[in-house]
């Protein structure tokens, strides 16, 4: 029996929703996991937002139940969600069309028309962000454009984290790590911005409030309560948005240090005391999990969502481990193999959403397995361009905290160190965004004085691998790095991304 009263973090990612019971030692006592995917047309990619209900609903009672059997006491729920994605709702809460989400990349002609209004440089300097359909605003403009009838019944936009909150609580609010994801948010002032909303063509009243990282947002209502089990005085804060919250799960609180997030997508993360800027806009600034705190950062649409999908493609009814074995027997390099990972799509570094993906060099002599290195190698590559613009805006990157699926593959995090010529910690656990949300929640408790005491309370002691770069293999490397630069230029120059795109 636990004496001690419990936290459950609700974990919604792009692929699953994770609800995890937590003791505040940070023990993680159990796991609700449940797996959905999203809908996928071309560039479109939407959610149905009742798989987010029903698998939220499901996951609180699972936990609930163990709970009561083992006599234990939930005291609080704690949000963490992807960011960037929009869901138009009623008053009522009534969903008016389908998530569209991060990933989604139709509104790309919906960015055009602001650049008249606001410049480039205006909206990245106040937002933090590019002008980029990845973001939420250009996707509101695109349902005010294309469907009127939805923008104008709709009470609200609101991101995943907010409508799961709304599930929970009846309340329409959301924290400045999730709105700083919208184009719409002086990143300066943590509030939205009056010239962003009219150059966008948007009403303010459909945006909802805005509050810090880690705030309490209330109890959870009576049909959270009907349908868990849970009890009435369990109160919800919302921890931010993943990427943040993975931040602070993996010590990433003091200037110079760095996380790789290997997701769906990956993402490069770096603390910072202030607003920091890239004078060619090529990585973004957000808010941090840690209020009043900022986090540069650069990210890849797609990376272990590629893995998964050449899994399915080409190890038909295989395991990951099936895959991975193969992975191994290649040699680093891949026998020169070279991907250019641009699924759905480059963000950071080149921001061009006609980008396609690339296998290069391919011969009679590859083997699957090859195929499989070259995946690997070329998420890695493409991380390895973003850590470069990120060091060279904070200074000095002594070593790579890293997380995610992907991680738990040692050759990979052989790989990453490799390829980053640097060295690269990873953590027993994966679980880097739950770990973050419980620590948010604690310090608004007032559990831990500040979040770095509660990282070392929590994680201080935690086992951890570091995996160094192996000088044998720095030459090539570079030289590979060098070659997907020029191949991916030497494509889009020839616009040839722009043709396959229309056909």
């Amino acid at each position: 029996m636990y004496k001690d009263k419990t936290i459950v973090i609700v974990d919604v990612g792009t692929q699953s929703m994770r609800t995890i019971l937590y003791n505040k030692k940070g023990e993680s006592l159990y796991t609700s996991q449940l797996g959905y995917s999203p809908i996928f047309n071309g560039i479109e990619v939407e959610q149905d937002p009742r798989t987010w209900k029903d698998t939220l609903f499901e996951t609180l009672k699972d936990i609930s139940d163990y709970a009561k059997k083992n006599k234990i006491v939930i005291e609080s729920i704690s949000l963490t969600s992807q960011r960037a994605s929009i869901i138009p709702v009623t008053k009522q809460g009534k969903v008016l069309y389908n998530a569209i989400t991060w990933q989604d990349r139709r509104s790309y002609e919906e960015t055009k028309s602001v650049k008249d209004k606001v410049s480039m440089q205006e909206i990245y300097h106040k937002t933090g962000l590019r002008l980029d359909s990845y973001f939420s605003a250009p996707k509101m403009k695109w349902v005010k454009s294309n469907m009127p009838e939805i923008y104008e019944e709709a009470y609200k936009f609101i991101g995943v984290q907010d409508y799961v909150a709304f599930l929970l609580t009846g309340k329409f609010v959301t924290d400045v790590t999730q709105a700083a994801r919208t184009l719409l948010m002086d990143i300066h002032k943590f509030d939205w911005d009056d010239e962003l909303i009219s150059a966008f063509d948007l009403d303010r009243s459909k945006l909802v409030e805005i509050v810090k990282p880690g705030s309490s947002i209330g109890k959870v209502n009576e049909t959270v309560i009907e349908k868990t089990g849970l009890s009435k005085d369990v109160d919800v804060y919302l921890a931010g948005g993943d990427q943040q919250c993975a931040a602070v799960g993996l010590n990433v609180l003091t200037e110079g240090t760095l996380e790789a997030n290997i997701g769906t997508g990956s993402f490069i993360i770096a603390h910072a005391e202030k607003p920091v800027f890239d004078e060619n806009m090529r990585v973004l600034l957000s808010a941090s999990a840690v209020p009043g705190k900022w986090v540069v950062e650069a990210g890849l649409l797609t990376s272990g969502n590629i893995y998964a999908w050449y899994r399915d493609q080409f190890f038909k009814d295989s395991t990951f481990d099936n895959i991975n074995h193969e992975v191994v027997q290649s040699p680093p390099g891949a026998k020169g193999l070279l991907l250019i990972p641009h699924f759905k799509g480059s963000a950071a570094p080149y921001w061009n959403p006609l980008s396609k993906g690339v296998f290069f060099n391919a011969t009679l002599e590859h083997n699957r397995g090859d195929f499989a290195r070259s995946v690997l190698e070329g998420i890695a590559l493409e991380m390895a361009e973003n850590i470069e613009l990120i060091a060279n805006l904070i200074g000095y990157v002594d070593i790579i905290h890293a997380a995610g699926g992907l991680t738990k593959f040692p050759t990979f995090n052989q790989i990453q160190a490799d390829i980053f010529n640097k060295a690269v910690s990873v953590y027993d656990s994966a679980e880097a965004t739950a770990l973050g949300a419980l620590i948010s929640t604690l310090v608004s408790k007032g559990e831990h004085a500040d979040y770095q005491k509660a990282f070392q309370a929590l994680r201080g002691k935690a086992n951890k691998v570091t995996y160094h770069a192996d000088p044998k293999n720095r030459f090539m490397y570079t030289k590979m790095l060098r070659t997907k630069k020029q191949l991916y230029h030497a494509l889009n120059d020839s616009q040839i991304y722009t043709y396959m795109s229309m056909k």
